[in-house]
């Protein structure tokens, strides 16, 4: 999920991390800054939150996590 923009690009924001969709597990909350030149991840797509049914969505997008 989007958390902050970057200085250098709106289409390289900061991105919070929480799921993994190779395994289909959560994973330990992480945040990315995609401008970086060492992060290889990117948007690909945009979600419908209602699609991945996370209880805690809130909770991940103000940075506390219950899980």
């Amino acid at each position: 999920m989007v958390v902050d923009q970057s200085e250098k690009s709106l289409l390289t924001p900061k991105v919070k991390v929480f799921y993994s969709t190779k395994s289909n597990q959560r994973i330990a909350p992480e945040t990315l800054d995609l401008s970086s030149s060492i992060v290889r991840d990117k948007i690909v797509a945009r979600e419908e939150p209602e699609k991945w049914n996370f209880p805690d969505l809130y909770e991940l997008w103000g940075g506390t996590t219950f899980w």
